[in-house]
């Protein structure tokens, strides 16, 4: 019992990763991509391809949204955190920290080698 929970969780683990990745991309052409690699791998036909097209164009609207959300909750959570270091930190430390920060996400930003 406990094997086969672990073997579904492994399964919805892999699943949440490809979703994600797919999301993040938010591309049209991979998602057309995708569609033709499954039309190709599992032999489908016209209509089944058009179904998976629409359930994949609504998978990826409802992850969206979710990241989106996601997102909205970080930048309230990291405003919040910014009061608070400015009620502890002189202005000078405060923008000695917020230079630093803009630095780091320009260089987490750049584009890879």
């Amino acid at each position: 019992m406990q094997q086969k929970f672990i073997s579904v969780a492994l399964m919805l683990t892999l699943l949440c990763i490809v979703t994600v990745g797919h999301a993040q991309k938010n591309q049209p052409a991979d998602s057309r991509e995708t569609v033709n690699r499954m039309t190709k791998e599992l032999g489908l036909s016209e209509a089944q391809r058009s179904q998976v097209e629409n359930i994949l164009t609504a998978e990826r609207k409802k992850v969206e949204a979710v990241f989106k959300e996601e997102r909205n909750k970080l930048q309230q959570i990291q405003e919040q955190t910014r009061i608070s270091l400015q009620a502890v930190l002189s202005p000078e430390q405060m923008d000695k920290l917020e230079k630093k920060m803009r630095q780091q996400n320009d260089k987490n930003n750049a584009p890879k080698k």
